[in-house]
C-alpha cells in the first residue's frame, strides 16, 4: 500500500493537520529546599484516586496532571496552563513542581520514599509489586506521555482510496501500526532532540555511576524501562496482545500496563478497550 501517493491525493491535503492531542505531565511535589515534600497528597483534590485531571502516580509526592482531549494545539496547553494553576492553589504554599523528569534529591533510605497512600487497594499492591520489582528510586523518575490521535476525516479518506484492505478498523490499526514501527525506528532522534535527563540529584543511583555524556537517563537502561526480556511485537494487533498477555503469563510483567515502551497503542482508557474498539490514538512516552 503506498501511503505516501495516497497523502498526496488533493482529498486528503484538507485534513492532514487535523488531529486530537492530550497530554499526561509527570511532577514531584517539593519544598523549598528541593526535597521531597512531606505532606500528602493536596486534600482539596483527592476526593477519589481517580480524578479527571490531577492524580498521583507511583510516589504519594508524584502528581500527575492529565488533559482532557483537545483538537487543537493551543487547546491542549491552555487545559496543562489551567490544570497548573489549580494545583499549585491546592498545594501548600511552601511547595512547587519539580520541573524535570529526574527526581530531586530523594531520600537515602529506599523505604522513606512514600508509596501513593491510594484507597483502591489493587492500585496500592499494584505500587508495591513495582517497588518490589524495579525499586523505588527508579519509580520516581518522571516524564511527559503525549496522547496522538488522527483526525478520522482523515482516516476515513485514506480507506475510500484504497481497496487492499476492506475492513475499517483494520485499515485504522495498519496505520498506527505502521507509524509507531517508523516512530520506534526513529526514536533515537526524538532522545537526540528532546532527551533532556543528563545528571541525577543525590542518592538516585545507589550501585550505579555513568561514564560519559548521557541524554536521557530515563530512556537508558538505568531509567523507568522493563527488562530485556519483554518482547512485544507491532506487525499486528493480534502480536501485540498475545505478545503482552504472554509477558504477563511468563511473570516478566505483572499487568499489561507494566508495558513501559517508548510508543503503546491505546483503544481507551484501559487495555481491555483496545481489543474490544481497536485502535484510537497512540502514548508517546519517550519524552523527557
Amino acid at each position: 500500500m503506498d501511503f505516501k501517493k495516497m497523502l498526496a491525493n488533493d482529498r486528503v491535503k484538507t485534513y492532514l493537520l487535523k488531529a486530537r492531542y492530550g497530554i499526561e505531565k509527570e511532577s514531584h511535589r517539593i519544598d523549598f529546599s528541593g526535597n521531597l515534600a512531606k505532606t500528602d497528597h493536596p486534600k482539596s483534590i483527592k476526593l477519589k484516586d481517580d480524578h479527571p485531571y490531577i492524580q498521583r502516580d507511583f510516589s504519594e509526592t508524584q502528581m500527575e496532571l492529565i488533559t482532557p482531549v483537545s483538537d487543537t494545539l493551543e487547546g491542549l496547553f491552555n487545559y496543562l496552563a489551567a490544570i497548573h494553576d489549580v494545583t499549585y492553589r491546592s498545594m501548600d504554599e511552601n511547595e512547587m513542581l519539580w520541573p524535570l523528569s529526574m527526581p530531586p534529591q530523594l531520600p537515602e533510605k529506599e523505604e522513606d520514599i512514600a508509596i501513593a497512600k491510594l484507597k483502591n487497594v489493587r492500585d496500592f499492591r499494584y505500587r508495591q509489586n513495582l517497588s518490589q520489582s524495579y525499586g523505588r528510586r527508579k519509580q520516581m523518575v518522571s516524564g511527559i506521555h503525549f496522547n496522538f490521535e488522527f483526525g478520522e476525516e482523515l482516516i476515513q479518506v485514506l480507506f475510500s482510496l484504497q481497496s487492499e484492505i476492506k475492513d475499517y478498523q483494520q485499515f485504522k490499526a495498519e496505520i498506527y501500526l505502521k507509524v509507531t514501527r517508523n516512530y520506534l525506528h526513529n526514536r533515537w532522534l526524538i532522545t537526540y532532540f528532546y532527551g533532556a535527563s543528563p545528571i541525577s540529584e543525590k542518592n538516585f543511583f545507589e550501585y550505579h555511576s555513568l561514564n560519559g555524556a548521557v541524554r536521557s537517563i530515563r530512556g537508558s537502561k538505568y531509567g523507568y524501562v522493563n527488562s530485556d526480556e519483554v518482547k512485544v511485537s507491532y506487525s499486528s494487533i493480534q502480536n501485540y496482545l498475545s505478545d503482552l498477555s504472554l509477558m504477563v503469563k511468563r511473570g516478566l510483567l505483572s499487568e499489561e500496563k507494566e508495558f513501559y515502551a517508548p510508543v503503546r497503542l491505546r483503544g481507551g482508557h484501559h487495555f481491555s478497550d483496545l481489543e474490544d474498539h481497536g485502535v484510537q490514538y497512540i502514548e508517546l512516552r519517550n519524552i523527557d
